[in-house]
């Protein structure tokens, strides 16, 4: 088979949870079948990583900033010297421009891919529909993250679901000796709890419901530190809130962090409050490093290995359900057993790697 050429289209290089997925794909992809270029729209921490596989890596400013016709212009034009056999565009209901530009430079196989069951900036409903069915419109295949993020994007329309992976080979496992060091370098006492948080600053992560649990937890003396993982537009404003409620003793903002999957194995438990997620890969990653998680109800149950280290509670419920869950402690973990989870549910980088890679044939 001839090498097949794909423009994938991802909001940045940045950490996150669409680039990382596409990263660890292109890592696993056969390289003599297939090549990956991107565009993107924001330059961060991954670009290297990409250009040192040897793709090509097209930054543009955002469409609402330069505008949809002169966007499609330079896509256009880029589909056209590049002579790409497919275009796979993982900004779900915001792709029609991208569609568009590549059916009108000949381009057969155009992938809508949906990485997320909610769109928050949108009040006008009546736009979002439009988006969502010109973008499904201009499509030849359709892909989700999980079936809510299907179902969201692409209503009644036939979809295929391939899950985020996780690229196993990545997780080093730390000795106690080695948690007990970094525990040290970061201050945690020996009694405290370690409570952990990782994703952007907006307001579908539902950060505030950290602070005041926070605040719950300090007022019924039990000894913790939550370390917040990321940054985001909202990151002052938490870091205000975090200051009024008298919390900054027990609560730590970490920044963007490229060691992930170490600090998760330092969590006692990991926390995700979020009022959505299209998948949830951070939330397979704490499984993976053998950290239970505390979860909202209202996550994708794909993410969920069923190996008990999942607990959903209700957002609205009782803010003690979460403190019982984070002071319950949790049974040792088999590595090995989780590992074979993984490849059991085809949730390896290289089994998605392969099945992502169907869609361009």
């Amino acid at each position: 088979m001839a090498l097949k050429k794909i423009l994938h289209i991802i909001p940045t290089t940045d950490f996150g949870g669409i680039t990382s997925m596409v990263v660890d794909i292109w890592t696993n992809t056969n390289k003599s079948m297939y090549h990956f270029d991107f565009l993107s729209f924001n330059k961060g921490q991954y670009h290297e990583t990409l250009v040192q596989q040897g793709s090509k890596i097209f930054y543009e400013t955002y469409i609402t900033q330069q505008g949809p016709l002169a966007y499609m212009r330079k896509l256009y034009r880029i589909l056209k010297q590049q002579q790409y056999d497919a275009v796979h565009d993982h900004t779900g209901y915001r792709a029609i421009f991208t569609l568009l530009a590549a059916r009108l430079a000949g381009v057969q196989c155009r992938v809508l891919h949906s990485h997320t069951n909610v769109a928050e900036e949108w009040n006008n409903k009546i736009m979002l529909a439009l988006l969502k069915r010109l973008s499904v419109y201009n499509a030849t295949k359709l892909v989700a993250c999980s079936q809510k993020a299907g179902e969201f994007c692409f209503s009644k329309r036939p979809f295929e679901v391939i899950a985020n992976p996780i690229e196993l080979q990545k997780v080093k496992c730390i000795s106690f000796e080695e948690r007990k060091k970094w525990r040290e370098e970061l201050g945690i006492k020996d009694d405290e709890l370690v409570l952990g948080h990782i994703g952007r600053f907006v307001p579908v992560k539902n950060h505030s419901f950290l602070i005041e649990l926070s605040v719950y937890l300090k007022q019924r003396g039990i000894p913790f530190q939550l370390f917040l993982i990321g940054d985001g537009p909202l990151e002052q404003e938490i870091h205000q809130l975090v200051q009024q409620k008298n919390v900054e003793d027990c609560v730590r903002f970490l920044g963007q962090r490229a060691d992930i999957l170490t600090l998760l194995q330092l969590f006692d438990k990991f926390l995700l409050p979020s009022h959505f997620e299209g998948f949830g890969i951070v939330l397979l990653e704490a499984q993976v490093c053998g950290t239970p998680a505390i979860v909202s109800s209202s996550l994708p149950r794909e993410v969920d290995l069923h190996i008990g280290l999942v607990h959903y509670l209700d957002l609205h419920g009782e803010i003690d359900s979460w403190l019982q869950a984070i002071v319950t402690q949790n049974g040792q973990v088999d590595h090995q057993m989780i590992h074979d989870h993984i490849k059991m549910k085809g949730l390896d980088a290289q089994a998605i790697a392969s099945k992502l890679c169907t869609l361009y044939i």
